[in-house]
């Protein structure tokens, strides 16, 4: 279901854009730099960390003045406005009574608030957070920042992307620097870093009653850790909890040990006693195994997965997964790159093998026999007499072709998020045509 999006005045009469998503206890997050309520949902990680998160709570977020879908319109730029926003937010929304989490730098309207209001403010979350934007990075970074994202927003925004989010592959980049860039003119975002290095609340700190944690990975390369230690000391009775990283956006990176801190399962983990998950939310699939989630774009190719992977042991007809089934033509059963791919994966099974063998790992060696077994069979299949490539001269010899290599094509991918999975998977599931899902040892899905 998506969010509740709907506005509310600030305190200079401007209008702010809040979603409202979930059930429970209020989580308010105040506004971190350049946001965009309905666009940042395009984001796989994004969408799927906050729709855990609106599984235990009332989720609230909104665009701060001058951002996303709120008014652009903003020529104040301190820490009283930000707070004054805040506070219109969960005033306009009728909320007696929340906690605030508080990602990067809305950690220091978090502290004001929570000064100003103790009987609103039931806990504080911090991630990311600090007291005093000055102790961010040297002036003269800082000022060289902040001039980049003036003279040329592309620039900047690809330069704070690599900050924020230095493991991103090349399409969360494109991604990040295409929001940033949608949801904030230069001058804007210019003016708004400036109000993250000259937000200093020090002198609010030690009067703040409301139990706080305070998570904070070691590695952060936006807010060093430094900057959470001295938080979580200077807040009365704070617990701190340090992660490994170096992401500065909590959905980034390892979000289920963000969860795990915040008292959650981990995103897409089910809460009954299944072992793994293949899940589809629209156009993204949430998988879990092994300990490790990972998101992945639709494709055909992993819902004849999820079908499989819950029923394991049944076989299914090629003809029975390819609907329609194709009729006529005669195409190669695999083309050349599918060939190449598996050639690839033979010599990386053959060097593996040979390793796993001197260090006397018995089990990974048969799980990777049966993989190569499975690949040879694929080959094998799709070559005729002679080694000639086989034509496909009916719709079952057609479907078989298209289902194994949607399959295959599925498996690979998730191979490269998720290595583990993807070795699992190839050993496990069988393709031609009948496909089978048979593990070694039982795994139970959720899907």
């Amino acid at each position: 279901m998506a969010p509740r999006i709907r506005f509310v005045r600030g305190p200079r009469g401007h209008r702010l854009a809040t979603a409202v998503d979930g059930e429970g206890p209020y989580l308010v997050l105040p506004a971190w730099w350049v946001s965009h309520v309905e666009r940042d949902l395009a984001n796989p990680r994004f969408k799927a960390f906050f729709q855990t998160l609106a599984g235990s709570f009332t989720v609230v977020r909104y665009d701060r003045a001058g951002v996303g879908l709120s008014d652009r319109e903003r020529t104040e730029f301190t820490l009283e406005d930000e707070v004054g926003d805040l506070e219109a937010v969960v005033d306009g929304l009728g909320i007696e009574r929340a906690s605030l989490f508080a990602i990067s730098c809305g950690a220091p309207p978090a502290i004001a608030l929570a000064m100003r209001r103790p009987a609103l403010v039931e806990r504080l979350i911090f991630f990311g957070g600090y007291l005093r934007g000055a102790d961010i990075g040297r002036p003269g970074v800082q000022q060289a920042l902040v001039a980049l994202v003036r003279a040329s927003w592309g620039l900047g925004s690809r330069a704070l992307c690599d900050i924020f989010m230095p493991g991103a592959d090349a399409d969360e980049a494109r991604g990040f620097d295409e929001d940033q860039r949608h949801g904030a003119s230069a001058e804007t975002s210019a003016r708004l870093l400036e109000l993250t290095y000259a937000m200093d609340v020090r002198d609010l700190v030690a009067g703040v009653r409301a139990p706080a944690l305070v998570i904070h990975r070691r590695d952060d390369r936006a807010i060093g850790f430094e900057l959470g230690r001295q938080l979580a000391a200077s807040l009365p009775g704070a617990e701190l909890v340090a992660l490994e990283g170096r992401e500065h956006l909590p959905w980034a990176g390892d979000s289920d040990a963000v969860l795990r801190a915040l008292g959650l399962g981990p995103i897409g983990l089910p809460r009954d006693d299944a072992d793994a998950e293949l899940r589809r939310d629209g156009d993204v699939w949430t998988v879990h195994f092994g300990g490790r989630t990972v998101h992945a774009k639709h494709a055909r190719g992993l819902a004849d997965l999820a079908l499989l992977v819950a029923s394991p042991g049944r076989r299914f007809a090629a003809t029975e997964l390819m609907s329609p089934t194709p009729a006529g033509g005669a195409d190669p059963v695999l083309d050349e790159d599918a060939r190449a791919q598996y050639r690839d994966r033979l010599e990386e099974i053959e060097e593996e093998l040979g390793v796993v063998a001197a260090a006397a790992r018995p089990e990974r060696a048969e799980r990777l026999e049966a993989e190569r077994e499975s690949i040879l069979g694929q080959l094998k299949a799709a070559t005729g007499l002679g080694g000639r490539r086989r034509g496909l001269g009916d719709g079952g010899e057609r479907a078989r072709k298209a289902v194994t290599g949607r399959i295959r094509d599925s498996i690979l991918r998730l191979r490269k998020l998720h290595p583990e999975l993807g070795a699992h998977l190839e050993a496990a599931i069988e393709t031609g045509s009948t496909c089978v899902y048979a593990p070694a040892t039982p795994v139970r899905w959720r899907t």
